[in-house]
Formats: structure tokens, C-alpha cells, sequence
């Protein structure tokens, strides 16, 4: 089993929160093209032997692509790696850029499942994320994807400057009115080097307020789970089977390649595990797909210990402590030591409220309650080795 992910690094303008690598020249789109062809073909050894369960195109947007342009990389995907029956396949889709046609035309591609940025139904707040669609188009968007697919996700962020628990009530309101399939809800975030940090620098916008964000998390839970929807990782909430397998897998260390400038990837070979990533920089990308990698790890022990700390704890599912303890005993005592240590600390987590410690066919599990989920992240951190 494994993943594959594309990143289309084309945007038609900069949203000031957004650090994720794109360029906004989309003249380049046909030599992107022709690269990201070549590193698919290149890398296709590395996934031998796996089935591609989920495939999932992300960005940048990759809804700025044509349906010719996707016809010609799923072709390429199609006859290069070994793809399972029920491929779990994702575009992301910004609102302004769809119609019917296109939607249409996705479909009759093999795409099975849409990622919304609709990021809020509310012009003014769209305004203030420089995002270039407006919440009639947000909305618009969402029908018409939904008369289409049967399987819809809509990504929201919360806690922006001014913004109150009661616009955020809304906001939820409103697309529970839709009930899609999969929600995601994001607390804004100020990224180094973004416009929103230097804007904040200058005085011209102000930081979010971790106390307001905690609240409207807290609200977002509660209101969610009431609508049925099962909140299964930190931001994301989904009706029964309708979670996103794709992302899904990242969190339950299943190996994926990621391709196209800034993507990631995560294998796992006989001896070791490896984690690398592509240079973010489209022209260097262009010159030689073939051998774009920015970094290559071999993770260590402790590495892998910490990532399945911090991944398992974002999960409903949780922690599995038994499994950690017989993955990693075995390396040094100073791994068994340190398990103790962190049972202790859980106990004393669990006294207050922040996580619960289950039993379940003689496994330890230790899970965040809705308190927890809000500082998960600080709670992971404090267990790491």
C-alpha cells in the first residue's frame, strides 16, 4: 500500500497566510509538465511492489490545470504504477475556477473526490486572507461540486483577526447546511516569511488570539460531532466512511512519493526508513526533475519514535503504547526508560482532562480528549524523546 501526491506549484495570486511553495507564472505550465513527467517515470523503482491506494493533487491549484493537462499526467500514472481498484482520487479545487464543465470533465477523468478552498463564506474575511474568490462563489462552488461528486470536503480557517465566536458559529452553520461528506477547519497560523508576518510586523494586521482560536475549536468540535460528523484527526471531521484516506495514510506512516517542487516523500526500505524533499524552486525543478531533491534522511530511531508520538496523538484512534513499546525496546534501554516516563506523565495528562488511556485487546491506548485536541501538538511535544 501507498501514496502518491503531485504538487501543481501555480497560483493566480499570493494569499498572505499561505507558505506553501507556488510561482505565479503560469506560462511555465507546460514545461512543468513535461518535467513532472520525467520524475514520475524516474521514481516509479521506488514504489515497486506497492498498489497505489490514494492519489492526491494539491497545491499551489491544481484546479488551474485543464482537464487536458490532468488527462496527460493520469495517463502517465496509469501506465506507470500499479493502481488499486478503488483508488481514493483527490483534486483540490478553488471556487473561483469551476463550472459544471469542469467538474464534468474531472469525473470523467477518474477523479473521485474534491478538496474545496473555500477557507470562509464571508467576504470580509475572504478579503482579509487575500483570497480572490468571494463567499457567493464559495457557495456556488460547493453545489455545483456536490451535484457531481459524491464525495465533497470543504477546508474553512478560523480565528482571524475581529473575527468573533458567533461569526464562527455562522460559518459552521452554513456549510453544515451542505453537509458535505469531509470538513476540514484550520486555526490560522502566522508562517515565517509570509506576507501575513511581515503585515503583522508593520502593525498592519494583528496576530490571532490563542485564547479566541481555543474557543471556536472547542466549538467547532461540539458543533460537528453533534452533525454526525466524526472528528478523526485534529482538523478534520468526516461523516462515516468518508474519511480522507490519502492523508489518512501520512498520519499512519504509509509510504508515498510526493512530486513536482517542494513535494515530499516518505519510504520505507528493508533497513531503514527515508524521508526527502524536492527543491522548492521551479526553475531548478525544470532543469533536472530527475534529481530535484532538496534534503534525503535516514530516520534514526529516536526520529521515528517522535513521529509516531506526535502522528498517533493527532488521531481519535490514538497512541498505541504497546506498539511502541515493542517497536523500540529492543534498541536500547534508554527507549524503555524513557516509555516510563512518559506513562507517568499521561497519568498525570489524564488527571487533568487532557487525554484518556483505554485497554483494548490487551493494547495500551492513549487518546486526546477535546481539551487535549486543543493543545495536541504541546502534548505530543512534551513525550518526545
Amino acid at each position: 500500500m501507498a501514496g502518491l501526491y503531485i504538487h501543481i506549484p501555480f497560483c493566480r495570486r499570493r494569499c498572505n497566510y499561505c507558505d506553501f511553495y507556488f510561482v505565479t507564472n503560469s506560462a511555465l505550465i507546460a514545461d512543468f509538465l513535461t518535467a513532472l513527467s520525467k520524475e514520475l517515470t524516474a521514481r516509479a523503482s521506488l514504489l515497486e511492489g506497492h498498489v497505489i491506494e490514494t492519489l492526491y493533487f494539491g497545491g499551489g491549484t491544481p484546479s488551474m490545470l485543464s482537464p487536458k493537462d490532468l488527462s496527460s499526467i493520469l495517463n502517465l500514472i496509469f501506465r506507470t504504477y500499479t493502481l488499486a481498484p478503488n483508488l481514493e482520487l483527490t483534486l483540490e479545487v478553488n471556487p473561483e475556477d469551476v463550472s459544471a464543465h469542469y467538474f464534468s470533465a474531472l469525473k470523467d477523468l477518474g477523479v473521485n473526490r474534491i478538496s474545496l478552498g473555500i477557507q470562509s463564506f464571508r467576504d470580509a474575511k475572504l478579503r482579509w486572507l487575500s483570497r480572490k474568490h468571494t463567499a457567493a462563489q464559495s457557495q456556488h462552488a460547493l453545489e455545483l461540486a456536490q451535484a457531481c461528486f459524491s464525495n465533497v470536503s470543504v477546508d474553512l480557517i478560523f480565528g482571524v483577526e475581529g473575527e468573533t465566536l458567533t461569526e464562527w458559529e455562522k460559518e459552521l452553520e452554513t456549510v453544515l447546511s451542505f453537509q458535505p461528506q469531509h470538513i476540514s477547519t484550520y486555526a490560522l497560523t502566522i508562517e515565517p516569511r509570509t506576507l501575513l508576518e511581515k503585515l503583522i510586523k508593520r502593525g498592519q494586521r494583528q496576530p490571532p488570539l490563542d485564547a479566541v482560536q481555543a474557543d471556536m475549536f472547542l466549538c467547532t468540535m461540539h458543533t460537528l460531532q453533534a452533525e454526525g460528523y466524526e472528528h478523526y484527526e485534529v482538523s478534520n471531521f468526516s461523516k462515516p466512511h468518508y474519511q480522507s484516506r490519502h492523508n489518512r495514510a501520512y498520519w499512519q506512516r504509509v509510504p508515498y512519493l510526493g512530486f513536482g517542487p517542494s513535494a515530499h516523500s516518505f519510504i520505507i526500505l528493508p533497513h531503514h526508513e527515508e524521508r526527502f524533499a524536492n527543491h522548492a524552486n521551479l526553475k531548478a525543478y525544470l532543469q533536472t526533475p530527475e534529481h530535484a531533491l532538496a534534503f534525503r534522511e535516514i530516520l534514526t530511531p529516536k526520529d521515528i519514535f517522535n513521529e509516531m508520538v506526535l502522528l498517533g496523538l493527532r488521531q481519535k484512534s490514538g497512541l498505541n503504547l504497546s506498539e511502541l513499546q515493542k517497536k523500540f525496546c529492543k534498541f536500547a534501554p534508554q527507549f524503555s526508560t524513557h516509555l516510563d516516563k512518559c506513562v507517568a506523565k499521561l497519568n498525570s495528562l489524564e488527571a487533568d482532562g487532557f487525554v484518556v488511556m483505554e485497554s483494548h485487546n490487551g493494547h495500551q491506548i492513549v487518546k486526546l480528549t477535546d481539551k487535549g485536541f486543543t493543545l495536541a501538538d504541546a502534548i505530543a511535544e512534551s513525550l518526545f524523546l
